[in-house]
């Protein structure tokens, strides 16, 4: 109840805080961002603002294009737009609402098929969407609701498979809050909140609980976003007023990188990671605090926004964090605020909102 309120609360002010400047640019000032994702080589991005449209930029940030535009499917500031994923080329993408519908595109966002009015599907009609998570062809999908299931496709939106079934380990409803997936589909990660961490390395057949696996994450917390890379091995999530972790063994043991000395000691609000394919680089955004990279796995950890004049300077209301394969491109958005992209791991930003 309480981080339903200070959500409502933060969104109230994005919405009568912005104010877009005319500089011509479709994302000009502040919006209420929700996520960003990005393309294997960083030069596509694709992006939500909740209660606004889905932006695209197939040049790095430089330019964009407003896909909910008049005549679309997903026209309209109706939507609480929560989550999106982009395949590795860029041309296929896939689009979540909570309290409404999933949507996907097969031709960069130019247009798009609601895949929840399917009568008789899985995910027919509305649910609380709030994580989605996409092949690197964009073939196979997986998407949490919360208080609901994990879904699984393999045919790229036609047709889903629930996998939150009795006698599964994850049976029943969760409040699921995030889900990330292998490059080639076979392996997801997932978190709930105030519950456990689940990995499966058979598309979503089968699930592994780990707060059985290592103590470090035995207990039921507020798990927020969890990253993985392209063959599983790596994993690093966060927990909103909680520790940041990582795995290098597909999840059988963790370290907690949130200790006394690192820049990011102590408990942070943590909204989203992201991880480089080999899982050495690592980048991660709190709530009202600050962007932080790693280049070593997570062991050490440098602030990005306490750099006089950096463009990311001070506490924001960080949401999303995206990260090209080799780390060294990121974009990050702020919740009521503005759009940043970055081509050096993070050591310069620029502004894609004014």
């Amino acid at each position: 109840m309480i981080r339903s309120f200070a959500l409502i609360t933060a969104l109230a002010v994005s919405l009568l805080t912005a104010c877009p400047r005319d500089t011509g640019s479709v994302i000009a000032g502040d919006k209420p961002w929700e996520a960003v994702a990005m393309s294997s080589d960083g030069s596509k991005l694709a992006a939500v603002a909740t209660f606004d449209h889905i932006y695209t930029s197939e040049d790095g940030g430089e330019t964009w294009i407003d896909r909910s535009t008049p005549g679309s499917v997903i026209e309209g500031n109706e939507k609480h737009w929560r989550s999106i994923a982009i395949s590795h080329d860029g041309s296929r993408l896939a689009a979540a609402v909570e309290h409404g519908h999933l949507y996907n595109s097969i031709d960069s966002g130019a247009s798009w098929t609601n895949r929840s009015n399917a009568e008789g599907s899985a995910i027919a009609g509305e649910k609380q969407w709030h994580s989605i998570a996409m092949s690197s062809d964009g073939s196979k999908l997986a998407a949490v609701a919360g208080f609901d299931h994990i879904y699984t496709s393999e045919d790229g939106g036609e047709t889903w498979i629930d996998r939150s079934t009795p006698g599964s380990v994850i049976e029943g409803n969760k409040w699921w809050f995030s889900i990330s997936m292998s490059s080639d589909g076979s392996k997801l990660a997932a978190v709930a909140d105030f519950d456990h961490l689940y990995t499966s390395t058979d598309g979503g057949e089968t699930w592994i609980d780990h707060r059985v696996a290592d103590f470090v994450v035995t207990r039921a917390v507020f798990w927020q976003s969890i990253a993985m890379s392209p063959d599983e091995s790596k994993l690093a999530a966060v927990v909103s007023d909680g520790h940041l972790y990582t795995s290098t063994d597909g999840g059988e043991t963790w370290t907690d990188h949130s200790t006394l000395g690192s820049a990011i000691a102590g408990e942070k609000q943590w909204k989203s990671i992201a991880m480089s394919s080999d899982g050495s680089k690592l980048a991660a955004v709190a709530d009202f605090d600050h962007l932080y990279t790693s280049t070593d796995g997570g062991e050490t950890w440098i602030d990005r926004s306490t750099r006089g004049g950096s463009a990311i300077e001070g506490d924001k209301n960080w949401r999303s964090v995206a990260m090209s394969p080799d780390g060294s491109k990121l974009a990050a958005v702020v919740a009521g605020g503005h759009f940043y992209t970055s081509r050096d791991g993070g050591a310069s930003w620029v502004d894609r909102s004014e």
